[in-house]
């Protein structure tokens, strides 16, 4: 039976593809603008062979080479968002022209193409990958060069798109230039969610009151600290440091906390550009829920 922390992280996975889907399809495609992956491929071939259909036979291939390569565990995380968004586009092809909403745009219909479709793209992509999971497709083999060859993700993710976005270029540079926009956007956007979406800052505070602060951190920003044993260099005094990561979110009422209990605190923040653990990332939630 699935626990509360699995159901959400379904429930983002599916909001996610939904996202991406709906960017590529409504934006995208009826520019024929190419950012790489299987979407990017299949608009090579649309004249060739439906994008769902492709996308169905490309993802369900490299699904089973990322089961041979990559293992069972991949393959279960993997299987789900690599056939929803498939299925999206397939019943998006049965009902709307994907030209719905491009037919509209009299002026820069290429510029509005590339940001929103960019900008869906991205939302959707940092949603999924926020919840530790993939799309498949492309990705499986972007993993497998990570695995195998040592290569960066992010390398391995701008060769093979790269690849892709250049032959497209050679077809219509045109395109090509305004395609390697929208995957700028998407990617700054991925970047913001998967990444900064878990930033925070780091507080160090030197202070008599250590005790007080502790319990106050405690009631009020329900967060857990670090407390040290410190001595002045000058000074030569015994106080203790207390180290607390906290959300762009509680920084000021931290600060505001610091005040209260010891205004003569020592205080400097850091901004902390990835914080994980309880409280900041969804692999420790999804962690305390099963044990």
């Amino acid at each position: 039976m699935l626990n509360n922390a699995k159901v959400r992280e379904v429930l983002e996975i599916t909001a996610g593809v939904i996202l991406l889907s709906l960017g590529f399809y409504f934006f995208l495609l009826p520019l024929n603008l190419v950012i790489g992956g299987v979407m990017g491929v299949s608009v090579l071939l649309q004249d060739i062979i439906s994008v769902s259909l492709f996308m169905y036979i490309a993802n369900t291939v490299l699904l089973f080479i990322g089961l041979i390569f990559l293992g069972k565990v991949f393959f279960v995380k993997t299987i789900y968002a690599t056939l929803l968004s498939p299925t999206i586009i397939w019943i998006l092809e049965l009902t709307i022209d994907n030209n719905f909403f491009m037919q509209h745009m009299t002026e820069s219909p290429l510029l509005i193409g590339a940001l929103f479709g960019g900008l869906f793209l991205g939302l959707g992509l940092g949603i999924v990958l926020r919840s530790n999971a993939t799309t498949g497709g492309i990705d499986i083999i972007q993993n497998m060069m990570k695995k195998y060859l040592h290569i960066p993700f992010s390398l391995a993710m701008y060769i093979t798109d790269g690849i892709i976005i250049f032959i497209a270029m050679l077809v219509n540079f045109q395109l090509g230039l305004y395609a390697v926009g929208a995957m700028i956007v998407s990617g700054m956007i991925i970047d913001r969610l998967a990444i900064e979406g878990k930033s925070g800052f780091t507080a160090f505070v030197i202070t008599n009151f250590s005790d007080n602060l502790q319990k106050a951190i405690y009631e009020k920003l329900e967060r857990g600290i670090t407390k040290l044993k410190v001595v002045g260099g000058f000074s030569n005094e015994h106080k203790d440091m207390i180290i607390c990561t906290v959300d762009r979110m509680q920084i000021y009422q931290f600060k505001h906390l610091i005040k209260e209990v010891d205004p003569s605190a020592f205080t400097f923040v850091t901004r902390t550009k990835e914080a994980l653990g309880q409280g900041f990332s969804r692999e420790a939630a999804i962690w305390q829920t099963k044990n």
